[in-house]
């Protein structure tokens, strides 16, 4: 058989895990659980914005 090209070879695992191409099973569980911390956070972000913008109303709605 010929070679499609003789100066590239294939890549190994390694290289593709360097590359970011692959993970691995400890990588994807880390990113998920980097993510639902994250959107712990987002969330509780949110509810301290609206419950600061009801504080807000609720002041204004009084003194007009």
């Amino acid at each position: 058989m010929w070679k499609d090209s003789p100066g590239k070879s294939k890549p190994t695992l390694e290289s593709l895990l360097n590359d970011r191409q692959v993970i691995t099973g400890k990588h994807l569980i880390k990113q998920q659980k980097e993510a639902a911390l994250e959107a712990a956070r987002q969330k509780a972000i949110l509810e301290e914005a609206m419950a600061f913008e009801q504080r807000n109303r609720r002041s204004r709605a009084g003194k007009a």
